[in-house]
């Protein structure tokens, strides 16, 4: 009669995983909830700094505004004035022909931002990742 009570109670050397999904799920929800609270951004005056100056190994390609908001492509000497439609396609085929290349967006200081944050979101859709904005230093 012990053998039997033996044999019934054989122990069983699991881990129980539950409680580490519970932590889990819980961690994932709190992530959810913080990350759109960390993209947004807050109104604020920005501070005036120096400016950086890049690492370029090769030339970059310059996506320039004018005055009146008009977009330019240049290309080497080149400067080929075209719609925001045409530039994006344009930076596609250059992009996929050279995917280090370095973007860089030089913008006159009277346009809106509208034109300047439409033109770099053209850039980033055609899947370019290195974009950066020319500016000037402080005047001496």
């Amino acid at each position: 009669m012990i053998q039997q009570d033996f044999n019934k109670r054989r122990l069983h050397s699991e881990i129980n995983v539950v409680p580490y999904i519970d932590v889990m799920l819980v961690l994932l929800i709190i992530f959810m909830i913080l990350s759109p609270l960390l993209i947004q951004g807050v109104d604020v005056d920005l501070p005036q700094t120096d400016t950086t100056k890049m690492s370029i190994e090769s030339e970059p390609l310059v996506v320039s505004i004018n005055q009146s908001g008009e977009y330019f492509l240049n290309l080497g000497e080149e400067l080929l004035p075209m719609p925001l439609a045409e530039l994006r396609s344009k930076v596609a085929l250059i992009y996929e022909a050279n995917p280090d290349i370095e973007v860089v967006i030089k913008s006159d200081r009277s346009v809106v931002f509208e034109k300047v944050a439409q033109v770099l979101a053209s850039i980033q859709a055609a899947g370019v990742k290195n974009v950066g904005i020319v500016t000037t230093g402080y005047d001496s």
